[in-house]
């Protein structure tokens, strides 16, 4: 069987880690809290998990997943996509070839990549999961209140 292509290795990435994502979000919501709140770090993981549904509801536990899954849409499906094409970039064609120091290289620039596509929707994330208000916020809303408060 053929190698899959770019594009199918960039989905099959991305794929895989909303799915996961989508999963984990709730503990990634609980451990944000804890460590942006004395309150939260006091009451430690069960305890603030109970003050987070009892509070919120249940859903609360999914806020900012929407912006999770455009994190890991980004990142990894690029981080893990273009590893392969960049080890093609940075010379890796054949096992004579291929050199520590080129996979280093081609792993660093393929993270480098999906760092910068992703790091905008890690810092929405962040933001969605740490608000306390009644509700889910809005990805658009806290993008435009990012923007205005603290620019770029």
């Amino acid at each position: 069987a053929a190698a899959p292509g770019l594009l199918q290795q960039v989905g099959m990435a991305g794929g895989a880690a909303v799915i996961t994502v989508t999963f984990i979000h709730p503990v990634d919501v609980v451990k944000t809290r804890i460590q942006i709140s004395s309150e939260y770090g006091a009451l430690g993981m069960v305890g603030s998990t109970k003050k987070i549904i009892g509070g919120e509801g249940f859903t609360a536990l999914w806020k900012g997943v929407n912006a999770a899954w455009l994190r890991e849409a980004s990142y990894t499906s690029l981080r893990l996509g273009l590893y392969e094409p960049c080890k093609v970039a940075f010379g890796c064609t054949t096992p004579e070839t291929t050199t520590f120091v080129k996979k280093f290289a081609a792993g660093s620039a393929a993270g480098a990549l999906g760092s910068l596509a992703g790091n905008p929707f890690d810092v929405l994330k962040t933001k969605m999961m740490a608000s306390e208000a009644a509700g889910t916020p809005s990805i658009v809303g806290t993008a435009k209140e990012l923007l205005s408060k603290q620019g770029l």
